[in-house]
């Protein structure tokens, strides 16, 4: 098993940057066969925003899977809806804490529940570190997914 750090999630971009499109869809319709519990919650929780939007979230969970599965070596379990449900609770509740947080708190809040950074290296990869440039609802949201994603798959703490 290799730790997930930073150095991770970019090697994982980086190989997905190199497969071109076509071996990208066939494997992004193969996480979303294998874990249609992800993918329901994913589509659930960016309803409402645009077309890019939705591809981004969409886009965020397949690399938070590709990340972890380069982590195991394996392909990651299906994700119960169950599991799912208890993790959104579980990081909804961590951003109730904080009142009415602005988009970077929630990032922040996000990196704690899913275990030291994870959900910011993950948007800085896929954003190439723009994130901030979007709007800040947004990037609140898709921190939200990914740390409720993230507690889903129950991984701990992650190496800065």
């Amino acid at each position: 098993m290799r730790a997930i750090d930073r150095t991770l999630v970019d090697d994982v971009w980086a190989a997905l940057g190199a497969y071109g499109p076509a071996r990208t869809a066939d494997e992004a319709r193969a996480f979303l066969a294998r874990q249609p519990h992800v993918a329901a919650f994913t589509h659930a929780m960016i309803q409402g925003h645009d077309e890019a939007v939705q591809r981004a979230g969409l886009g965020l969970a397949f690399l938070l899977f590709k990340v972890v599965e380069a982590s195991l070596g394996r392909p990651f379990p299906e994700v119960t809806e169950a599991r799912l449900i208890a993790a959104h609770a579980d990081a909804r509740a961590a951003l109730a804490a904080l009142g009415a947080p602005d988009a970077d708190t929630v990032l922040r809040a996000m990196d704690g529940v899913a275990g030291g950074g994870l959900v910011s290296h993950v948007l800085a990869a896929f954003y190439g570190g723009a994130a901030a440039g979007y709007d800040d609802g947004v990037r609140a949201n898709l921190a939200l997914l990914l740390g409720a994603l993230a507690t889903a798959l129950d991984l701990g703490a992650v190496e800065g």
